[in-house]
């Protein structure tokens, strides 16, 4: 019989917490839900994204964009395809900006200035509302908590653990997607050419919970380099996949408001207030007293 050498006692603590920490990682292994076929995983997750239909309520978001940073909170409403409803809040309740878009066209309404403007929902109209210039139909799915595909081939679908990263791919337009059990995205990241340059952002979905029979991210976070913007939305009530007004998605002129029409291609002119920022008096921390609400919203 071989002669074996006992451990002396700080060895023995070593083996025995090495297998403890063995024993806590989380298994190497992809969700056994998930396909390992690319296009497959692509459609698992298409029809997982396409059970988010809508989202209401308030959320606390913060932005660090070259047009300022602040944090406010803010009433959202969003509904596929690409309706979308949003307004501000002063430190008094007061409605300072009402930002309305659906169905190709686009509405911003500057309560403090009595301005309205209007035209078509251009990607760049409507980085008014989000700092970064994406299609109507993009801003919805990040708002529902989704992530807006690439329309591309699948190129592959490589496991990992617990999840399994989904590549897909349009010329020089890349994604790389994260995804999770029942074919959750909780990471997102496009680059074109590789690199960081304009059209490349990265989202990051996180606390989720079950909300109407779906699976909801609590917080959302979008990161770019072209421009250089930080936005981060965490809901404090949301309702999913709820009926709402389709009123919520117009927005006629205000008794007393200056219309200014922006033609098809025209971006909106001066300066007007961008809704993830603070209006001047907001609370710096965000909030605003309860009541006081808009009109045409209980």
């Amino acid at each position: 019989m071989p002669n074996v050498r006992p451990l002396r006692a700080p060895a023995r603590l070593a083996l025995a917490a090495a297998l403890a920490l063995a024993a806590c990682r989380p298994p190497r292994t992809p969700p056994p839900d998930l396909s390992l076929d690319a296009a497959a995983l692509r459609d698992q997750v298409l029809r997982s994204q396409a059970r988010l239909r809508s989202v209401s309520g308030t959320a606390r978001v913060g932005v660090d964009a070259p047009g300022g940073s602040g944090t406010v909170s803010q009433f959202v409403a969003a509904e596929r395809p690409d309706r979308v409803h949003l307004e501000v809040l002063d430190f008094f309740g007061n409605v300072t900006v009402v930002l309305v878009a659906g169905e190709g066209r686009f509405a911003l309404y500057d309560a403090r200035e009595k301005v309205l403007y209007r035209g078509a929902a251009t990607p760049e109209n409507l980085a008014r509302l989000l700092p970064v210039p994406i299609p109507a139909e993009d801003l919805v799915a990040i708002l529902l908590g989704t992530a807006p595909l690439v329309d591309g081939t699948p190129t592959a679908a490589v496991p990992g653990a617990g999840f399994v990263t989904l590549e897909l791919a349009r010329g020089a337009l890349t994604q790389a997607l994260r995804v999770g059990s029942d074919a959750v995205v909780e990471r997102s990241s496009r680059r074109v050419a590789g690199g960081p340059g304009p059209g490349t952002y990265d989202l990051r979905f996180e606390i989720f919970q079950q909300r109407a029979g779906v699976w909801f991210p609590r917080q959302v976070a979008l990161r770019a380099d072209s421009p250089k913007v930080k936005l981060d939305l965490a809901w404090k009530d949301a309702e999913v996949n709820g009926e709402i007004d389709p009123k919520l998605f117009r927005l006629e002129p205000p008794r007393g408001a200056r219309v200014v029409d922006l033609g098809g291609d025209e971006v909106l002119p001066g300066t007007p207030p961008n809704p993830f920022l603070p209006p001047a008096g907001a609370d710096p921390a965000g909030s605003a007293p309860a009541g006081g609400g808009p009109p045409g919203r209980e």
